[in-house]
């Protein structure tokens, strides 16, 4: 239970950093396009799932790629809505910044201990 906090802030933070990135090069809404693409990538899934169609793949390895996908395409078009709102923007922006920080001090920490 204890390894899940710092798993997750990493995943978050490898996750929504480079979300934070992409949304901010693309000057229009992406949230339209990346609905398609998660809820294709959703339909998709449960066909294959239902057929027993695995892409050549064990059942598990297809499972965890699929929700995979998932969580990346749900990760990105949260962010990508949460860009469009400039109210909660600044927010998103500031909790950001403190991930940041926070992975890079854990990272520096584990770094030391690998010294001695």
């Amino acid at each position: 239970m204890e390894h899940l906090l710092p798993l997750a802030i990493g995943f978050v933070s490898l996750l929504l950093l480079p979300a934070l990135g992409v949304a901010g090069l693309v000057k229009q809404k992406v949230t339209p396009v990346l609905s398609v693409a998660v809820f294709a990538w959703l339909l998709a899934g449960v066909w294959a799932l239902s057929t027993g169609w695995h892409a050549g793949l064990p059942e598990a390895r297809f499972l965890r790629l699929w929700m995979a996908g998932l969580t990346l395409g749900a990760g990105l078009l949260f962010v990508a809505r949460l860009r469009e709102r400039r109210k909660t923007w600044r927010w998103v922006r500031f909790v950001m910044t403190a991930l940041t920080l926070l992975v890079f001090v854990k990272a520096l920490m584990a770094f030391f201990d690998t010294l001695g």
